[in-house]
């Protein structure tokens, strides 16, 4: 089993341990806040075991009806979860407004600080493995979970906080104002991981400076005259490269064959840490005009 579906099997064990636990002490306690954030809880965990589906449909080699494989479902999964934390932060904005208006009290502070300790420690740890393997993997999975649990850690702090002063001043109301300003981060918080998932979703071309570099080396080539058609995109997991090369007429189809390899194999090494599809279609002339024509 890869190390990222490992991390999702983990994060869905976590969250579904801390939704049981917060759902019994917000229950007992009269916490309306402990019972939001199992409520978070849950979802985290119904997130989180969708992603190892996400992440096994993804890993799928290419297929007749699918050549060029599922690499684009992390996309879609960091966009679905990018617009589930933003739901998640109106939904803290909104109790957080119920709570002030109603003027809710909560019955035992003690359990319910105690149970907001135990939360934050197991998200503390869970979130330090997932940006592990975010940072080893540089799955957008992954790196969505654990962005999404950092909001989840701060929630908790802010909550935790809040029950403290509670507990020393029996302000209920500050437990609604960090509820407010915790679910206006965690909303903005989102936006970043939605645009990324975006421009995948979009094929996006690569980097200026990618791209540039990948020119510079095709024109050093002599034997080379000229190139178009020149197009990138990216999806999470790979890079997709294709150009058209144009040789002298009387070049044998061996030799451009040869530079052409020698031009892919110069990406590849260049880019190292990067996986890349390269498709490079040999002319004997310049027939850009005619491909526009074609277009």
């Amino acid at each position: 089993m890869s190390l990222q579906k490992k991390a999702t099997i983990v994060a869905s064990i976590c969250a579904l341990g801390l939704a049981c636990v917060k759902f019994i002490v917000g229950l007992m306690s009269g916490s309306v806040a402990v019972l939001s954030s199992a409520i978070d809880s849950l979802m985290d965990f119904a997130i989180s075991a969708f992603n190892f589906l996400a992440l096994k449909k993804s890993s799928q080699k290419a297929n007749e009806n699918y050549n060029f494989g599922f690499s684009k479902i992390e996309a879609l999964m960091g966009l679905l979860e990018g617009g589930f934390i933003v739901c998640v932060g109106i939904f803290i904005f909104y109790e957080s407004i119920l709570k002030i208006y109603y003027k809710k009290e909560i019955i035992d502070l003690n359990l319910s600080i105690f149970v907001m300790i135990f939360a934050i420690i197991v998200t503390f740890f869970l979130i330090l493995f997932l940006n592990y393997v975010a940072k080893k993997t540089k799955n957008l999975i992954i790196e969505s979970d654990a962005l999404h649990y950092r909001s989840d850690f701060l929630t908790n702090i802010c909550t935790l906080l809040a029950l403290v002063l509670i507990y020393f001043t029996n302000l209920y109301i500050i437990d609604a104002i960090f509820g407010i300003v915790i679910s206006l981060y965690t909303a903005f918080s989102a936006f970043k991981i939605i645009k990324k998932a975006l421009s995948f979703l979009m094929d996006q071309a690569l980097p200026k400076e990618q791209v540039d570099q990948i020119c510079t080396l095709i024109s050093k080539n002599p034997e080379i005259i000229s190139y178009h058609e020149l197009k990138t995109r990216k999806t999470p997991s790979c890079n997709y490269l294709s150009v058209h090369l144009v040789f002298c007429p009387i070049i044998s189809l061996l030799n451009a064959h040869k530079i052409s390899d020698e031009i892919e194999n110069s990406i590849r090494v260049m880019f190292c840490n990067e996986k890349w599809d390269i498709q490079i279609h040999l002319d004997p002339y310049d027939d850009q005009e005619q491909e526009r024509q074609r277009q």
